[in-house]
């Protein structure tokens, strides 16, 4: 019940901010973008899905707390791209983060497709997110979600003297625990965030 509530607390507090700046509920709205407006829809279910991952897993992947101007400001390193789009109905973003213990993130997703009314079905849909997160001396974890064929794989490379194996270690995680909503979470979070627009095609493969 003290998880419920705080899952639930935390969620209305995410859905309030992004109404401040507006005179109510009607005008919050319609003063949103339409990945505002998805993250707020979806605000509650997020919080839930990140609070239920499991305990060694929680602090690895959720790292809402490194998403703000100011905990990117204090980080050795943080880029956000807004990457060429694959065609012109999609959008995609890269985040690279490099910790204060050196390890290194990487968050990538795809959105879209974006239509000129934010009440049409499907809007600013999340279609695939990547998550990488290498630690010095242990290895490289990542973790895929595709809508497309609604999987998650969840990959690992172990770290060698020589650096990180060739071998990867790879498997599928079931469709109905909290890792893909999670996953999904992050990437609209990703969408909220100032980027800068520069051409690029490449995916989030060498962090």
């Amino acid at each position: 019940m003290a998880m419920d509530l705080r899952v639930r607390a935390t969620a209305l507090i995410l859905v309030g901010a992004l109404a401040l700046a507006c005179d109510g509920p009607p005008a919050a709205q319609a003063a949103r973008t339409p990945f505002e407006q998805l993250a707020a829809d979806s605000a509650i279910g997020d919080a839930a899905a990140l609070a239920a991952l499991p305990p060694a897993l929680g602090p690895w992947l959720d790292i809402r707390p490194l998403l703000s101007d100011s905990a990117l400001a204090a980080l050795p390193f943080a880029e956000c791209r807004e990457l060429e789009p694959m065609d012109r109905d999609r959008e995609r973003r890269r985040l690279r983060l490099r910790l204060e213990d050196s390890s290194v993130v990487v968050l990538y997703a795809v959105a879209g497709p974006i239509p000129l009314a934010v009440d049409e079905p499907g809007y600013g849909r999340i279609e695939r997110v990547e998550f990488i997160r290498r630690t010095p001396r242990q290895g490289q974890r990542g973790l895929l979600w595709d809508g497309d064929r609604d999987r998650t794989t969840s990959t690992w490379w172990h770290e060698t003297p020589w650096g990180l194996s060739r071998r990867v270690e790879r498997g599928d995680l079931p469709r109905g625990g909290p890792v893909p909503r999670a996953l999904r979470a992050l990437g609209r979070q990703l969408f909220l965030l100032p980027c800068e627009e520069v051409p690029g095609s490449g995916l989030p493969t060498d962090p």
